[in-house]
């Protein structure tokens, strides 16, 4: 499935990482120059969000994922990676998210 952004251009598309890379109800941890980017498999659909808690500089990677949810290794904030959404605290403040598309078996995201 792909999401769409506003105004679209291909050279904004970035090649992540192959859809294999990204096991259903995995992720993975994207590094693009400024951007860290945290890939989630939810049911087969590909979300992409900031991977640095908003809370603190903590790797959301390196936390757990529990169905749709992320919890900060550092102090257990977490966030829905469908929409980025801080549901837990001390975060108060949502991931930034990334439109995502899979292209001949690669994981795409818009930056």
């Amino acid at each position: 499935m792909e999401s769409k952004p506003p105004f679209e251009s291909d050279d904004r598309w970035i090649i992540t990482c192959e859809l294999r890379d990204v096991p259903p109800s995995s992720m993975k941890r994207f590094d693009r120059k400024a951007n860290r980017i945290l890939l989630a498999n939810i049911d087969n659909q590909i979300f992409a969000v900031d991977d640095t808690c908003t809370h603190e500089d903590a790797s959301l990677s390196t936390g757990s994922l529990r169905g749709d949810l992320v919890k900060c290794p550092l102090h257990g904030s977490r966030f829905c990676v469908r929409d980025g959404r801080a549901l837990e605290e001390p975060a108060e403040t949502s991931l930034k998210c990334y439109p995502t598309r899979v292209r001949n078996g690669n994981v795409e995201v818009y930056i």
